[in-house]
């Protein structure tokens, strides 16, 4: 057997080559995964939905509907909506009911109106904003979030807004 006369605890220099190497490896592998995440949005929740839409008629163009408290639009009446991603591409589409819901006076501004709840099955999901369409009119933009909204929460906007609130949603 050999004796091993010296042993040595000093540590060898590092090459420098190497310790640069390590660190583009390093960064590259946190840019490969950053990016994937980014392109993947893992948080993004890309699920089919219901779309719902609340809409609202003034009085003056509606007739009483087939029972007390029911509306009907004396123009156009199940129309056709539908929905857009932002390059125009058709996503869903459903049809306005015939008949809406006479508003009472806790609505303030738009008592005896005629609200429309719509909804759209399928829509998919993680766009973010999408464009509407109604009876072939002009598009409006419209957010993941504001479609996913309960029916009863976009109704209850109508009891604290006035009519002069509503502005025209922005045309694409």
């Amino acid at each position: 057997m050999e004796e091993i006369d010296r042993v040595s605890l000093e540590k060898a220099p590092a090459d420098p080559r190497l310790k640069r190497t390590r660190f583009v490896v390093g960064a590259l592998a946190a840019l490969a995964v950053g990016g994937g995440l980014w392109l993947w949005q893992p948080w993004v929740d890309r699920t089919p939905f219901t779309a719902y839409t609340v809409s609202l008629q003034e009085a003056q163009y509606t007739v009483r509907g087939s029972s007390p408290g029911t509306c009907v639009r004396t123009a156009a009446s199940e129309e056709e909506r539908v929905i857009y991603d932002e390059d125009g591409k058709r996503l869903a589409a459903g049809r306005d009911p015939k008949e809406g819901e006479v508003l009472g006076p806790e609505f303030g501004d738009f008592a005896g109106d005629c609200l429309f709840i719509s909804h759209i099955d399928n829509v998919p999901g993680g766009r973010g904003t999408y464009l509407t369409e109604w009876g072939g009119g002009t598009r409006h933009e419209l957010s993941e979030e504001d479609m996913r909204e309960p029916v009863e929460r976009q109704r209850e906007r109508f009891k604290t807004k006035r009519k002069r609130d509503f502005s025209a949603p922005p045309e694409r």
